[in-house]
């Protein structure tokens, strides 16, 4: 019997499209959670990342790092790195060293800006904050933050 007898046939091109329409759905369904839980993550590590206070650990930590740097004959220790969407600007004041960029800063990159600026600076420190890598696009996407000194076995 043929589909002209008023038979089903065993597949139909409405079939295969109705199915596939149905994968494409899945998938795009799929990839707008993936894309939300990687959004809510992001937000929430930025949060926590804006709240994180600056301890006595982490000062001593800092000092450390800033020591043994200091003996390897470097003029320069990294402290931290944050993404650089975490800025207000998304990092466009500090890729640019723009006046202000330190008012740019969130949360505990501020907490650790501060904390030069209350404290090592007044050791002859500097600190610079710039942008460690960018996307493939040229936006930013990692600021480091460091505390500096001049050659002093030189001086």
């Amino acid at each position: 019997m043929s589909a002209e007898d008023g038979a089903n046939p065993s597949l139909s091109l409405q079939d295969l499209l109705n199915e596939e329409q149905a994968e494409e759905r899945r998938e795009r369904d799929a990839a707008r959670r993936a894309e939300a839980e990687k959004a809510a993550k992001f937000e929430m590590e930025r949060k926590h990342y804006e709240q994180r206070a600056l301890t006595e650990d982490d000062r001593a930590l800092f000092l450390r790092r800033i020591r043994t740097e200091f003996l390897q004959h470097e003029r320069e220790a990294m402290l931290a790195t944050f993404p650089s969407d975490y800025c207000a600007d998304g990092g466009r004041h500090i890729n640019h060293q723009l006046e202000g960029w330190e008012n740019e800063l969130p949360g505990y990159a501020r907490r650790i800006y501060d904390f030069w600026y209350s404290d090592l600076r007044l050791g002859g420190f500097g600190f610079d904050a710039r942008i460690m890598s960018f996307t493939p696009e040229g936006f930013p996407r990692d600021v480091g933050l460091f505390v500096t000194w001049p050659d002093a076995h030189q001086m």
